[in-house]
């Protein structure tokens, strides 16, 4: 036992471990593959729709930018100063700012309280104290060579200057009119998002008018939805698509909106079943099922208990296989043992006999008679033997063909008594050395194979001898459901009883010894002979002719075997 649980271990458990191990981690690896294939998509689309932004920003300023530069002279760019200030939404306050005199327009004498907040603000860039191009788009002006060949660090004709003030993002953009004179303007924000939220020309794609899909939609949800915030988190411009059940959006994607607002967020929120390549993505089939690391994690607790329930379960059956095999092994060579030795012993007795009557050494009288009654009984018994050994063999093909008829129980016990050569005699019990009949109800018929019935009494009969040899056995015959039967199923059938006086059977062993090469272990049972499958024959036949045949302790001591048959 301990080797083949040796061998299970290292032959099956071990290496389904390892592969459940190697699954688990494979099914780990896939999905931390999916999450950066995903994350590093939704970070793409992120970036791409801030430059459509950024691009949008600019088509709105440069048109603007292009009036005040195309002005000839500080006249026509005032004039074009305060139509913007004046007529477009877009602009919040226009400036006109000289090297050296600061902002000349609008002045701080005379001006309204809206310009007078505006020149607050941006003190100190109209001041000179800030530059007006940002540092981090000075650094990559500078990095840009020029084709004129001018100097590297030379101002831009043109460009914007993000402002933060409190919780405040503004934008100012300008244009340098002369040499010495800048013109801009401030940005109007919330007109520029409220410019975002209606607009749907294709470079807003994503960004704009709500829409919500249920679950089963979540596929036809566009990838590129997203949503603006400002610095403390406020949503500015909503998504134009979402779930109606927000805990089904995988986590967002966010990137600032720099250079222009770098205070702000562009925030993307999809699933991954709305991503274009989602069909070709690895494990995508199982996404639906590992949306969740807690999913995930319950998928694997489930699937490493499955896999140990199958070892156990398995492990147990290959035990319990291997310990009946090896049950069946020594059994067969005990069988092939006894049954040798059954062979053997009327072989040679018959050999004994037939060698002194063929050598001339039995005179004629009652030792020849005597050597050839024994060559007849031994080839009987040789007969017998063959013939179980034969039907056993047809038994377990299922090949037994079973010829069943009217069988007369009394006149069946009364030919065996008379094969023996026994005449009967008077009175209710019939006495014989092999067996005698007890009990026996005239009248009663089975409906049964004759020479199946003679097997399965015979095998009854002698085990009977072979076990208890001190008295013959008992034969009786009765209806089922009478005397001691009355709990019996078999109503309409007939009950034939072997009974004896022997040692009976071990408890625990009343089923066993019914299976094929099975000897209780014990000593009278070793000192007998017998090949293992009398009982088991003799259930099989029994069975075969819609009966059974059962064991019952025997009131003060002994065995009783209960045949029972159909009635006829």
């Amino acid at each position: 036992m301990k080797r083949y649980l040796r061998i299970y271990l290292l032959a099956i458990v071990l290496p389904t471990l390892a592969v459940a191990w190697g699954g688990m981690r494979l099914l780990a690896i896939d999905a931390r593959n999916r999450a950066a294939i995903v994350a590093d998509y939704r970070r793409l689309v992120a970036e791409r729709n801030a430059e459509k932004f950024h691009e949008f920003v600019r088509f709105l300023l440069d048109p603007f930018l292009d009036r005040l530069a195309a002005a000839p002279d500080s006249d026509g760019r005032l004039a074009v100063l305060r139509d913007l200030a004046r007529n477009e939404p877009a602009v919040r306050a226009a400036f006109l700012w000289r090297e050296g005199e600061g902002c000349i327009w609008p002045r701080r004498i005379g001006c309204t309280e809206e310009e007078r907040r505006f020149l607050n603000r941006y003190e100190p860039l109209f001041a000179g104290s800030v530059p007006w191009t940002p540092p981090a788009a000075a650094r990559a002006q500078a990095a840009v060579p020029s084709a004129a060949g001018a100097a590297a660090d030379t101002a831009p004709s043109r460009g914007f200057r993000p402002w933060a003030s409190g919780d405040r993002s503004d934008l100012l953009a300008w244009v340098r009119v002369a040499p010495d004179e800048i013109a801009g303007f401030e940005l109007e924000t919330m007109c520029l998002l409220s410019m975002t939220s209606q607009y749907r020309q294709d470079i807003l794609a994503g960004i704009g008018v709500r829409k919500t899909f249920l679950r089963s939609e979540r596929t036809a949800m566009p990838h590129e939805g997203g949503e603006i915030l400002d610095e403390s988190g406020t949503i500015l411009v909503s998504s134009r698509y979402e779930l109606a059940e927000a805990s089904d959006l995988d986590p967002a994607v966010e990137t600032p909106l720099a250079p222009f607002f770098p205070r702000w967020r562009l925030r993307i929120r999809s699933t991954a079943q709305s991503l274009p390549f989602y069909d070709w993505m690895p494990g995508s089939v199982l996404d639906g099922l590992l949306d969740a690391p807690a999913t995930r994690r319950a998928l694997g607790a489930t699937l490493l208990a499955l896999v140990l329930l199958c070892l156990a379960g398995g492990g147990l059956a290959l035990l319990r296989a291997a310990r009946r095999e090896r049950l069946d092994a020594l059994r067969k060579t005990d069988f092939v043992d006894n049954v040798s030795h059954e062979l053997k012993t009327p072989l040679s007795g018959i050999r004994l006999s037939a060698e002194l009557l063929a050598e001339g050494r039995l005179p004629d009288g009652p030792r020849r008679d005597k050597a050839v009654r024994s060559i007849l009984a031994e080839s009987d018994r040789l007969d017998r033997l063959v013939s179980n050994l034969l039907d056993f063999g047809r038994l377990e093909r299922g090949r037994r063909r079973f010829d069943l008829q009217r069988v007369d129980l009394a006149a069946l016990l009364e030919e065996m008594l008379n094969d023996e050569g026994r005449m009967p005699n008077g009175g209710a019990t019939i006495q014989h050395s092999a067996f005698s009949i007890q009990h026996c109800e005239r009248g009663l018929a089975a409906l049964a194979d004759p020479d199946a019935l003679r097997r399965i009494l015979s095998n009854l009969l002698d085990n009977a001898a072979k076990y208890a040899p001190g008295a013959p056995p008992e034969v009786s015959v009765r209806a089922a459901g009478t005397a001691r039967s009355e709990s019996s199923p078999h109503r309409d059938a007939v009950e034939l009883v072997v009974a004896d006086r022997g040692p009976g059977v071990p408890p625990g062993l009343e089923e066993k010894v019914f299976e094929r090469f099975f000897r209780a272990d014990d000593s009278l049972a070793r000192r007998a002979n017998g090949s293992g499958i009398g009982l088991s024959l003799a259930r099989g036949l029994a069975r075969g002719m819609g009966g059974d045949l059962t064991y019952r302790p025997r009131p003060g001591g002994g065995a009783e075997f209960v045949l029972t048959l159909p009635k006829s």
